[in-house]
C-alpha cells in the first residue's frame, strides 16, 4: 500500500532556474520521508525551467513530483490554486522559489497544526541567508496601516523574536494551510499582481474563526523579493486589499512594542519605528563607555539590537581604525533600525569611502527624498492630525500621545 500524503509542497515559478534547483535539491536535503509531494506550478517559465525541471524533480523525489506548467503566466495566485487542486494531502505548504530550507524544517509546522486546532495557518521563521537575521517572524502594522515584517534584522536567537503573539498576517512566502480550510477561504484571490494575496487569506482565515502563527524552531532562508517585477503593482494591490478587506486589519506593532519593553517613535516625516525606552539607552551606553570595547559593544548590540548609541560608538571606532567595510554594515543597521536623517548622510560617507558607491547613491537617495517630504510640512501636519483624532476616537491612546507629541514638537499643538 503506498504510503499516505500528509503534506504537498506547491512551489510558483516563473523563470530563475537557478533559484528553482536550488531550492529543490535543498529541499531534498533537509526533508526526510515519504510523507510529502512536491508541485512545481510553473507560470510558462521561459528559461532553462521548461526542459530542465521534470527530469530534475523525478530524480529527486520520483513519483512524488508534480510539474503543473501553464500556457502563459497566470500569477503567484492562480498558479498556487492550480497546485493547490492537484494536491493530495490534507496539509498545503506553499514555499517560494527563492527559498533554502535548514534541517528539521517541516515537522515542527506539521506538529503545531496538529497540536493546536485553532491554528489555521502557520509559517516559519524566515531569515537572511547572508546574514541569519530576522526576515520575518509576523506581519505588523503600523500605526498608519503600512505592513512591516515585526523585527526584521533583529537576531535570529533574540527572545522577542520567539515570544508568542497574535498576529494579524503572515507571508505567504512559506505558509502551510490545511487544503479544506484553503477552499473555504476562497484560496487565493486572482485579482491580486503578484502581492497581497497572503494577507487577504490570512484575514479570511481569522474570519474563519481561526489563529495564524509563526513556529520559530522552523527557518527557512529567504532571498526575498526575487521575482521580476515584484513590487510593480503594490499601490494597486492595496487598493484592492482596502476594498475587499476593509477593516480586517488595525496597528498592532505599537502593541507587540510595548509587550517586548520598548516604545514608538516617530521620524520628521512620520516614518514610525521601535525604540529603546530613554533609561535602558542610558543604563547600557553608560555601562558600555566605562569599559569599551569593539567586540564588546558588538555582543551587546546582538543582545539589544535597539541600542541607538551603539552603533554610534561601534561605527566611530571603526571608521577612526579605516575598517569601512565593517563600519558600513554597522550603519547600514543603524538606519535600518533608526530612519533618521543624519544617519543617512553618514551612512552614504562610510559607504564611499569601503568602495560600495551603490549603498552610498542609496543613502544619498533616501536623504533626498527625506527633504524633499520636509520641504512642505503641510501635508504632514495634517497626516498627523488625522491619525491623532482618528486614534483618539479608536481608544488608541498610546497612538493619540505619539502624533500629538509629534504635534507638540512641531509647535502645532
Amino acid at each position: 500500500m503506498p504510503p499516505t500524503i500528509l503534506v504537498s509542497i506547491i512551489i510558483p515559478v516563473w523563470n530563475r532556474w537557478d533559484l528553482t534547483e536550488a531550492c529543490l535539491k535543498s529541499l531534498r536535503a533537509h526533508t526526510s520521508g515519504n510523507f510529502f509531494e512536491v508541485i512545481v506550478a510553473d507560470n510558462h517559465s521561459e528559461d532553462e525551467t521548461a526542459t530542465a525541471l521534470a527530469p530534475h524533480g523525478e530524480q529527486l523525489f520520483g513519483d512524488k513530483f508534480t510539474h503543473l506548467r501553464f500556457n502563459r503566466n497566470t500569477g503567484f495566485g492562480p498558479a498556487c490554486n492550480a497546485g493547490a487542486k492537484a494536491a493530495r494531502g490534507g496539509l498545503l505548504l506553499f514555499l517560494n522559489n527563492d527559498t533554502l530550507l535548514t534541517p528539521n524544517w517541516l515537522p515542527p509546522l506539521m506538529k503545531a497544526m496538529q497540536d493546536d486546532p485553532r491554528i489555521g495557518a502557520a509559517g516559519p521563521l524566515l531569515l537572511y541567508p547572508d546574514t541569519n537575521r530576522v526576515q520575518h517572524c509576523g506581519i505588523t502594522f503600523t500605526p498608519s496601516l503600512r505592513t512591516e515584517h515585526l523585527y526584521a534584522n533583529f537576531p535570529a536567537d533574540h527572545p522577542a523574536v520567539h515570544a508568542k503573539r497574535t498576529l494579524q498576517a503572515i507571508t505567504g512566502a512559506a505558509i502551510m494551510v490545511e487544503k479544506e480550510l484553503f477552499f473555504q477561504c476562497g484560496a487565493f484571490f486572482s485579482g491580486y499582481r503578484n502581492g497581497s494575496e497572503d494577507l487577504e487569506l490570512c484575514c479570511r482565515i481569522r474570519e474563519a474563526g481561526r489563529r495564524l502563527a509563526v513556529i520559530t524552531q522552523s527557518r527557512v532562508y529567504h532571498l526575498e523579493s526575487q521575482t521580476p517585477g515584484r513590487g510593480d503593482d503594490d499601490n494597486d494591490n492595496a487598493a484592492l486589499l482596502n476594498e475587499r478587506c476593509k477593516g480586517c486589519f488595525g496597528p498592532d506593532v505599537h502593541r507587540f512594542a510595548r509587550r517586548d519593553g520598548y516604545e514608538m517613535a516617530l521620524t520628521p516625516w512620520l516614518e514610525s519605528y521601535i525604540t529603546l525606552p530613554a533609561e535602558r539607552e542610558e543604563e547600557l551606553t553608560i555601562a558600555m563607555t566605562q569599559q569599551f570595547s569593539p567586540a564588546a559593544c558588538w555582543e551587546m548590540l546582538q543582545k539589544e539590537p535597539l541600542w541607538h548609541t551603539g552603533y554610534n560608538l561601534l561605527a566611530a571606532v571603526l571608521e577612526e581604525n579605516g575598517q569601512f567595510a565593517e563600519a558600513c554594515g554597522v550603519r547600514l543597521l543603524q538606519t535600518y533600525f533608526f530612519p533618521m536623517l543624519p544617519y543617512y548622510k553618514q551612512l552614504a560617507a562610510t559607504a564611499a569611502k569601503s568602495g560600495n558607491i551603490p549603498l552610498a547613491r542609496q543613502a544619498i537617495d533616501k536623504a533626498e527624498h527625506v527633504n524633499k517630504l520636509l520641504e512642505d510640512p503641510g501635508p504632514l501636519i495634517k497626516k498627523a492630525a488625522g491619525l491623532a483624532n482618528w486614534a483618539g476616537k479608536a481608544g488608541e491612546k498610546e497612538l493619540q500621545q505619539l502624533y500629538e507629541g509629534w504635534l507638540k514638537d512641531l509647535g502645532v499643538l
